[in-house]
């Protein structure tokens, strides 16, 4: 029974210990709440008069294991990317470099540069923004 003897009231359709034991077992406001015919805003209050919280339990994130630069082992901090900040521009400038070192690749890379460049400057004169 509660520790200052109040009675239900006649117009409530649940008694709260009954309410606060039923969330304890389900952890959920609303099935509580339609077990015995109130709202979940109800039960909410029931229970956290009773001192008792219903946040959220949020479920610990599973570990990861630890990404290594491919090059030297350090520590990557991103999710995806394969080497360590120094290592990854280093790769950058080596696809360059090799891109550089062949003069057909050099060429075609060249030639596509232009058309980027000619589709990028006839977008900005077509644009109604800029008009």
């Amino acid at each position: 029974m509660r520790a200052n003897d109040e009675k239900v009231a006649p117009g409530r359709k649940a008694d709260p210990d009954a309410v606060i034991q039923r969330y304890q077992e389900l952890h959920n406001l609303e099935r509580t709440g339609r077990e015995f015919g109130i709202t979940r805003e109800r039960v909410r209050q029931i229970v956290n008069r009773a001192g008792i919280s219903t946040a959220r339990v949020l479920k610990p994130k599973p570990e990861r294991e630890e990404r290594l630069c491919k090059e030297c082992g350090a520590p990557v901090n991103s999710s995806h990317a394969l080497y360590c900040e120094t290592h990854r521009k280093e790769k950058h400038k080596r696809r360059y470099r090799a891109i550089k070192a062949d003069p057909e690749k050099y060429a075609h890379w060249r030639e596509l540069l232009k058309k980027y460049d000619k589709r990028r400057k006839q977008r900005t004169n077509e644009d109604p923004m800029t008009a």
